[in-house]
């Protein structure tokens, strides 16, 4: 690419100079002017690409000669004015920069200059051979020494034409020959020199991601002399490594990436340490099984991986049938995405990260679930006791065996939601009740205490002088003499406001 700068001050001269082929293109030819006078004739020799021009410079002759070219123009000035805009609006130039100059920005617009003229014939032709070569396995060989040849693989298979058409429109561009397949591009270039071309291409990707494309990779073929189609299955290779490192990264084909082995199915201890992690809602040792398979230093083979988190895949499925998840759509549809995320993903990372969310929704959605279950049990258990305080056999076991759980469960629920233990509440839900009754009836004493579930009289009257530090007789006699039959404090008026008072009061 060849560039025309145009400037007063010879320092920044230099400086554009340097900033250009240091970090633009190892490929750049510049030819510095301070006499605008001089313009014309440096234009019909050197035959310019660009033109980067100080407006304070221009002068009406030159400026009528600039809106006759075609050259993409880069202007510069050193005055912020309205005056400045419009002569730069008048020779067409493509940006306008206020110094001190935006380097970063000064090269992009550089990379985003129109479309370069078509290929010349000797392009194409070369293009036509190299597909050649690669579909009908040639046996032409490729020499390093001569030329490089490097592959470059978009993220998402759906940018890789954009990507291409970005590539070879850039006028820095032109000394690459590329060759678009479906999933990847192929390149070659007439250098051996790897250092500068590195630096090149690096720049290409963070441009093309800076301008709103995603990230990309590449393979360059570094070894012997060999046919196209080895050089490229040899660069295929090498951009699996994306599986382990992720984007956006340069591979040279003779690095070698050691794989080791991994069993792909879980053992009966490492089904049972999932199970119990799971059931814990225990996240961060999860998160410490998954991690153990991105070892970077020592890697698992890619297919051993995806089965093996196939076989984990598999103990979710257990989680999620034993608490009715998969009845659930949006939880049996990210799922059912997971399991493909595993088969189909290129990066190993990112299907990690993928894994441990779906494990924290799912556990996180269990824990919700078994707290909305702790209030309804316990309101199911209070209701059972409402309805069935007169039995003598009514106990935690037979409570517990009607809602459908374990006794256990429901005396640690009962107690958390209650702040009381189940068979101290039915106690003192019977004794409110018969407080009540003493007050309100004139059955006897033993009758009342076996309407209300107490079966031996005597020890009806001792729990109730401990609760209301009266016997019963005395409590009925107190209450009916000083006629405070509505005494809540002392008997509340029904079995609701009882339940009530016990769920505040202890």
């Amino acid at each position: 690419m060849k560039i025309i700068i145009m400037e007063r001050d010879v320092e920044e001269m230099r400086g554009i100079e340097w900033y250009i082929k240091h970090y633009l293109s190892y490929d750049i030819d510049v030819m510095n002017l301070c006499e605008p006078e001089a313009l014309a004739d440096a234009i019909a020799s050197f035959l310019p690409d660009l033109l980067l021009l100080e407006l304070e410079l221009i002068q009406p002759p030159v400026e009528k000669m600039l809106r006759q070219l075609s050259i993409p123009i880069i202007a510069l000035t050193g005055e912020p004015l309205f005056q400045q805009a419009l002569k730069a609006v008048n020779i067409r130039a493509c940006n306008l920069f206020v110094k001190p100059i935006p380097l970063d920005e000064l090269k992009s617009s550089i990379l985003s200059l129109p479309v370069k003229a078509a290929s010349p014939p000797e392009e194409k032709t070369l293009r036509r051979q190299l597909y050649a070569d690669l579909f009908l396995n040639s046996s032409a060989l490729y020499a390093p020494n001569e030329q490089t040849f490097f592959v470059m693989e978009c993220a998402d298979i759906q940018e890789n034409l954009p990507f291409y058409n970005w590539l070879i429109a850039l006028p820095v561009f032109n000394e690459f020959v590329a060759l678009p397949l479906q999933k990847r591009i192929l390149c070659l270039t007439q250098t051996s020199d790897t250092a500068p071309l590195i630096k090149q291409l690096r720049l290409f990707v963070q441009e093309w991601t800076q301008s709103g494309g995603g990230d990309v990779n590449i393979a360059l073929y570094d070894g012997e002399p060999s046919t196209l189609t080895v050089m490229y299955n040899a660069c295929k290779k090498s951009l699996m490594r994306r599986f382990y490192t992720g984007y956006p990264h340069i591979f040279k084909t003779s690095e070698t990436l050691h794989i080791t082995r991994l069993d792909p199915l879980l053992t009966f201890e490492e089904q049972q340490l999932w199970i119990d992690s799971l059931d814990q809602g225990d996240v961060p040792k999860i998160k410490n099984l998954l991690y153990r398979l991105t070892n970077t230093s020592m890697p698992y083979h890619q297919e051993d991986v995806r089965i093996h988190l196939t076989s984990i895949l598999a103990q979710i499925r257990r989680y999620m049938k034993k608490y009715h998840l998969q009845q659930h759509a949006a939880i049996e549809t990210q799922y059912r995405e997971l399991f493909h995320y595993i088969l189909e993903h290129p990066v190993l990372y990112t299907i990690i990260q993928e894994f441990i969310l779906f494990t924290q929704r799912i556990t996180n959605y269990v824990k919700r679930e078994q707290q909305a279950a702790v209030a309804d049990y316990t309101e199911l258990a209070v209701a059972f006791i409402e309805k069935n305080y007169a039995d003598a056999d009514l106990t935690l076991q037979t409570t517990a065996d009607a809602l459908n759980i374990s006794p256990n469960y429901l005396s640690t629920m009962f107690s958390k939601k209650r702040g009381i233990p189940f068979k101290k509440f039915v106690q003192q839900y019977r004794l409110q009740l018969a407080a009540n009754d003493l007050i309100q009836s004139t059955q006897s004493i033993a009758s009342i205490a076996e309407a209300v579930g107490f079966v031996d009289n005597n020890y009806f009257s001792k729990v109730f002088r401990s609760h209301y530090q009266l016997t019963p007789y005395r409590y009925r006699l107190h209450h009916k003499k000083s006629h405070v039959s509505h005494s809540t404090d002392a008997a509340p008026n029904n079995a609701h406001e009882a339940v009530l008072r016990f769920g505040h009061t202890t």
